[in-house]
C-alpha cells in the first residue's frame, strides 16, 4: 500500500512540475521578443492621439539637431512628427537614421 502512495505523490509532482513547464513557456519573458518580429520588418510607428497631435520631445528634438544639422526643428510640421519618431526609435546605424532624416524633411 505504501509502494502505491509513493508512486501516486512521485506521479503527481511530476504532472505538476510539467504543466508548471508548459505554463512557463508560454508566459513571454521580459526579454522575449515575438517570433514574428525577427521575420517581419520593422514598419513605422504613428502617435495616436486625438485632437493635439503629440510633439517630439526635447530628446528627440536634440537627436534630430545631431543626427541631422541641416535640418531646422522648428520647420518640422506635426504630420511628420510620428514619422521623425520611426525613424529615431527604428534599428540602424546613424547614417541610416540621417538619410531618412534629411529625405524627410528636405
Amino acid at each position: 500500500m505504501k509502494s502505491y502512495a509513493v508512486v501516486f505523490v512521485i506521479g503527481a509532482l511530476l504532472v505538476v512540475a510539467g504543466l508548471a513547464m508548459v505554463n512557463r513557456s508560454r508566459t513571454p519573458g521580459g526579454d522575449d521578443r515575438a517570433a514574428t518580429s525577427a521575420t517581419q520588418p520593422e514598419t513605422e510607428r504613428y502617435a495616436m492621439s486625438v485632437g493635439r497631435p503629440v510633439e517630439l520631445t526635447q530628446g528627440e528634438v536634440q537627436q534630430v539637431t545631431t543626427l541631422a544639422p541641416s535640418v531646422d526643428p522648428s520647420r518640422i510640421r506635426p504630420e511628420e512628427v510620428g514619422k521623425i519618431r520611426a525613424i529615431l526609435h527604428s534599428q540602424g546605424n546613424d547614417a541610416n537614421k540621417r538619410g531618412r532624416l534629411e529625405r524627410l524633411l528636405n
